[in-house]
């Protein structure tokens, strides 16, 4: 490795240690609610948990894609000298995020209120027990938007440490909340699975009030708003948030194929979405921080730098990947047990997990050259790929081998296996040709 690149692979690193770790506080909400859900209420309400966070995680990924554009242009910009500008790229990404998690949030607690999950052809007694779970859930999208808007500035602005004290701070309120108002401790009411949905309510609010008060935000909300800014914040954000609603979604929609197997099927689904989505944050924190370095360097045009800073972070991410593999491998009997999962579901999850394996180097791949297409205000390729690959290719693929061909959860991830390798191919072929032609094609 020569030194330029562990020079700049050291800052990236650097940059992506506060990001990753937080991102890891923010996928242990998923993990902290799944465990404590399944050992303290059961594996029913764990299905019903599963189906209705997986509702919920469809308008609070758009949110989470539309704050893409905010560390992207800040990054751009302090790259071009321009920071005259980023008051105004983070007053408008914070007032685009709130509207549309507003209008996510009672939308999802209509479909919901008036039995949408029955529609879904879902087990009746899980979407019973997930109907109100679903909409305490749908009421802590604003402030979890609202959160990744402020957190996606504050990364891209030396503020890391500031994003990820109140990650944890909100996690641990939710550990602690999920405890009592679960379990009835303390004095507190004893509200079952409707208390996981409270602490993830009240902890995500107090995340944000935080995030917002440590330090001054300078947003000069008395300039108003600009049509020209708007546009351009959506021009990065909507590509972004559709490619994550694309990706994340076939992840969403597959508990929903579990439900036509059996409920153990879904409690087993959630225990390998759960890991596999906490061993995601490691390359995902390494992309936004290379999306924020890349950016940098593309405002400031030195194409060269930004092929360095793209090499080392590649490579770092599939040694990692492939650690995390050979781990899950080793331990894939162990993992079920920490869920309190019964025989049925621990024996499908373990088989789920093997295909977990197979897929996390094509995961990291594509993350990573999606994070470096981003710096470089190439999104259009990610979004059409993300959808060719997850929605034409995978999705068919999983139907196909889990129910005429009889595979069932095995035949859906190998599906999602499938569409992961796609996305993978496309998106590293599109940043090779993108460093051999020193510019980002138009």
């Amino acid at each position: 490795m020569s030194s330029d690149l562990r020079q700049e692979f050291k800052y990236t690193f650097r940059l992506s240690v506060p990001i990753t770790i937080g991102l890891l506080g923010q996928g242990l909400f998923g993990v902290i609610d799944t465990i404590m859900i399944g050992n303290l209420l059961g594996e029913r309400a764990l299905a019903a948990a599963t189906l209705g966070n997986n509702l919920n995680w469809v308008p609070l990924l758009y949110c989470i894609g539309l704050c893409v554009a905010i560390p992207v242009l800040t990054a751009q910009a302090r790259g071009a000298g321009a920071t005259e500008k980023i008051p105004g790229i983070l007053r408008h990404g914070i007032a685009i995020n709130l509207l549309v998690a507003l209008i996510g949030s009672a939308l999802l607690c209509v479909f919901v209120y008036f039995n949408g999950l029955h529609l879904l052809g879902q087990p009746a007694a899980v979407c019973a027990d997930a109907k109100s779970f679903a909409c305490l859930i749908a009421l802590s999208i604003p402030a979890a938007a609202g959160f990744q808007a402020v957190k996606s500035f504050r990364d891209a602005s030396g503020g890391q440490w500031i994003s990820l004290l109140w990650t944890l701070i909100g996690l641990v309120a939710n550990v602690f909340l999920n405890w009592v108002l679960m379990t009835g401790s303390l004095g507190f009411p004893n509200w079952g699975l409707e208390g996981a949905a409270a602490g993830t309510l009240f902890s995500r609010i107090l995340s944000f009030a935080g995030i917002v008060l440590h330090q001054r935000l300078v947003c000069e909300f008395r300039k108003g708003f600009s049509l020209g800014q708007i546009r351009e914040n959506l021009r990065i954000g909507i590509p972004s948030s559709l490619h994550v609603l694309f990706e994340a979604g076939i992840f969403i929609i597959a508990p929903f194929f579990m439900g036509w197997i059996s409920e153990a099927s879904i409690a087993a689904n959630q225990v390998a979405m759960t890991i596999s989505s906490l061993v995601y944050m490691f390359p995902l924190g390494i992309a936004q921080a290379l999306s924020i370095r890349v950016g940098e360097a593309y405002g400031s045009r030195d194409f060269p730098r930004v092929r360095t800073i793209f090499a080392g972070a590649m490579g770092f991410t599939l040694v990692l990947m492939s650690a995390c593999a050979v781990l899950f491998v080793i331990f894939r009997n162990q993992i079920p047990a920490l869920f309190n999962l019964g025989p049925e579901a621990a024996q499908i999850a373990s088989v789920i997990i093997l295909v977990v394996c197979a897929y996390m180097l094509f995961d990291g791949i594509q993350t990573i050259a999606a994070g470096a297409l981003r710096g470089l205000s190439d999104v259009r390729i990610i979004t059409l790929a993300s959808f060719v690959s997850y929605w034409i290719i995978a999705c068919p693929v999983a139907l196909l081998l889990a129910f005429p061909l009889g595979l069932e959860g095995l035949g859906i991830w190998t599906g999602l296996a499938i569409g992961l390798a796609t996305m993978a191919f496309i998106l590293g072929g599109r940043m090779y040709r993108n460093l051999k032609a020193g510019k980002v094609p138009v």
